[in-house]
């Protein structure tokens, strides 16, 4: 073979080999998987918020209602005066209440005549019944003397008796002895007569007695019942003057002199006559979503933005976290039910701000931003690099990582041991030979944009942060192609 023949078959196969070289990496290039990378930080402080809205309200606030109907006759007050407690609001018609009070006046004098009068008639009782126990103890010592001198005529007539069957006594004297004997009997009898007659007597003064006592008694009860209208009718009065509960500024008012007043009931917001606010305590209401609201905790630091200031953020301390959902009012119970169980679930929390401007007013809206958690010197991701996977773990829970070069990444590493699958959070890291390979890692506290990193990876290490379709796809082992330009996040984000 010629010198000039071997030149070309060489060439020919130089160029064969580069084509193969070429249709190779051409090849390759085109199964691996464009991403974009960050980097594991280490960040100086990472400070975890809650972000929700709500309005702007005083503290310390009163709906004021009056508590009896009548037409207002005088108003003190207008919308935005500063009022102090005790000050004169307003006053409703007391003509009603005045004359009510005049007659439950009267009506407490008579009774307390009554009472003076049945007091009086007690003494009387009292007087009889005294007497008529000394008429009793007279007549009680009447029958005892009568029953000592029948003792004395008995015997005296029974000697006498003796004597005159002896023939000792002549008839006439004898007959004068029994005669003498029936006059003392008589007289018993008489004793005892009156004896029963002061026992009867004293009873009924008894039962007299009673029965004025017992009058007096009913009276002092009607007494006192009409001493308790009287103080009610005199509180009624007393709420014709509507005052100032609190010191604080009228934020709103809904009556007019000359327009009625009517008692507050339930649901009735026509019954509110004005709004006082105590703005010197000034809080930001706002509704906390579900996924959220473990993390508050009463005394955590907020930062308030209202939409009115938008250039002035306040600061403000958590005073208060809702332990239930909040309702919607305006719904039945069922319907709120219903509503609950579908949709999703806010809690009040209150932050107090520090220092409120002059200019707030109540009902402003208003953004509060809670910071949940601070945490110094911590690893951190992107929170977009964080992924879900179902992965082999063993009967513990622990990771099973794949072997390197099965396609399926299926079969684990360690031939022998029960596997189970189980999703586990984790990242996809850059290896050295450019592949994904997915580290579970476990995470802490989140910020704004990054997510702590407490174990499963280490400074430095190279992730995959993007693009999200690509990480719904990726899967561990897939070739990578890095692509970081400005016209790939471009891309991205659009």
């Amino acid at each position: 073979m010629s010198t000039k023949k071997k030149i070309i078959i060489g060439s020919i196969a130089v160029v064969v080999l580069i084509a193969a070289i070429i249709i190779s990496i051409s090849a390759t290039r085109k199964n691996r998987v464009t991403v974009q990378t960050g980097k594991v930080s280490q960040k100086e402080t990472l400070e975890s918020r809650v972000n929700a809205s709500g309005e702007i309200r005083p503290k310390n606030y009163v709906e004021l209602q009056a508590e009896i109907v009548g037409v207002i006759t005088h108003l003190s007050v207008k919308e935005g005066d500063r009022v102090n407690k005790g000050d004169v609001l307003l006053r409703i018609d007391p003509l009603q209440s005045e004359a009510d009070l005049r007659a439950q006046q009267a009506s407490v004098e008579a009774q307390t005549y009554d009472a003076s009068n049945i007091q009086g008639q007690i003494a009387i009782a009292e007087a009889n019944k005294l007497r008529d126990q000394a008429n009793l103890d007279a007549a009680r010592s009447d029958l005892k003397q009568a029953e000592n001198d029948m003792e004395r005529a008995r015997a005296k007539f029974k000697r006498l008796q003796q004597l005159h069957e002896e023939n000792l006594l002549s008839k006439e004297d004898y007959d004068a002895a029994k005669n003498d004997l029936a006059i003392v009997e008589a007289k018993l009898t008489s004793a005892r007569s009156a004896v029963r007659r002061a026992e009867a007597q004293v009873n009924v003064s008894q039962v007299t007695l009673r029965q004025a006592q017992q009058q007096h008694h009913a009276t002092l009860s009607r007494l006192s019942e009409g001493k308790a209208m009287l103080f009610k009718t005199q509180d009624l009065l007393s709420k014709t003057v509507l005052r100032s509960p609190l010191t604080g500024v009228i934020t709103k008012l809904n009556v007019e002199a000359g327009e009625r007043a009517v008692p507050g009931t339930l649901n009735n917001p026509s019954a509110t006559l004005m709004i006082i606010a105590d703005l010197s305590v000034i809080e930001a209401e706002i509704k906390v979503d579900e996924t959220d609201i473990v993390h508050v905790k009463v005394g955590q630091l907020a930062k308030v933005t209202v939409d009115a200031l938008q250039d002035t953020p306040l600061k403000g301390v958590v005073t208060e976290v809702g332990s239930s959902a909040l309702q919607t009012g305006t719904l039945s119970s069922q319907q709120q039910q219903q509503s609950t169980q579908q949709a999703a679930k806010d809690f009040k929390v209150v932050v107090q701000l520090t220092d409120p401007p002059a200019s707030l007013r109540p009902g402003l809206s208003a953004t509060a931003e809670i910071t949940t958690a601070t945490k110094h010197n911590v690893l951190t991701v992107p929170i977009q690099a964080l992924t879900i996977r179902e992965v082999d773990v063993d009967g513990k829970g622990n990771y099973l990582p794949p072997k390197r070069g099965d396609k399926s990444g299926v079969v684990s590493a360690n031939s022998g041991v029960k596997t189970k699958k189980k999703e586990l959070q984790g990242v996809f890291v850059v290896s050295k030979d450019g592949k994904a390979v997915f580290r579970p890692v476990e995470t802490g506290i989140t910020g704004q944009t990054d997510i702590e990193v407490k174990n499963g990876l280490s400074s430095s290490e190279e992730i995959v942060t993007g693009s999200y379709k690509t990480l719904r796809s990726l899967k561990d082992g897939d070739a990578v192609k890095i692509d970081n330009s400005t016209k790939a996040k471009t891309e991205e984000k659009s």
